[in-house]
């Protein structure tokens, strides 16, 4: 069966989707370099939609699962995260001088950050100050990806459902079956 009112209406439902998450993001602060909104897309292909966001949407929305902890993977992706983003680890030697940059000393800088945001995610904050990456959620997260389904989930429901009801019709038409 062809399916083009469905993939019409997953097109329709990937708009809607970003769109929204879009809106949430902004309305929540998430702005600061635009990265997060920019990163908002969705694909169609065969009855199948994909939504994308930046690897870190899902700590924005969901919050951080192991506050005031840290681990290797954390500090290992925070490590290349520096990396990727040209940071240059400063460590000095016993003598003072800076020592040269090398795969031990990303680790280093990875170490480090991991355990000043575990550090700092324990601290008490006053509320209202903006900052961090969930600080103003209480590191529970903004709940914006959560906030999107329920407030379009019925309205989804309905696209598809008439979008398929529409294929099923055609379907119906062209083999030539009586519905009478």
């Amino acid at each position: 069966m062809e399916n083009e009112n469905l993939n019409e209406g997953l097109e329709q439902v990937g708009k809607l989707i970003v769109s929204k998450l879009k809106v949430l993001a902004d309305e929540q602060g998430f702005k600061d370099s635009g990265d997060l909104i920019r990163s908002f897309r969705y694909e169609t292909t065969a009855n199948n939609l994909a939504i994308f966001s930046a690897k870190y949407a899902r700590a924005l929305s969901d919050g951080i699962k192991n506050k005031g902890k840290y681990s290797k993977e954390m500090s290992n992706n925070l490590a290349s995260w520096a990396r990727s983003k040209g940071m240059r680890p400063l460590f000095r030697d016993s003598k003072g001088r800076f020592r040269k940059v090398s795969e031990s000393s990303f680790k280093s800088l990875g170490f480090v950050l991991a355990r000043s945001i575990a550090g700092k995610s324990n601290a008490r904050e006053p509320k209202n100050e903006k900052g961090g990456i969930s600080k103003r959620f209480g590191y529970k997260g903004s709940g914006f990806f959560q906030t999107m389904e329920d407030q379009l989930k019925e309205q989804i429901r309905t696209i598809l459902s008439e979008s398929y009801k529409k294929d099923l019709k055609l379907q119906i038409k062209r083999d030539g079956i009586n519905t009478n």
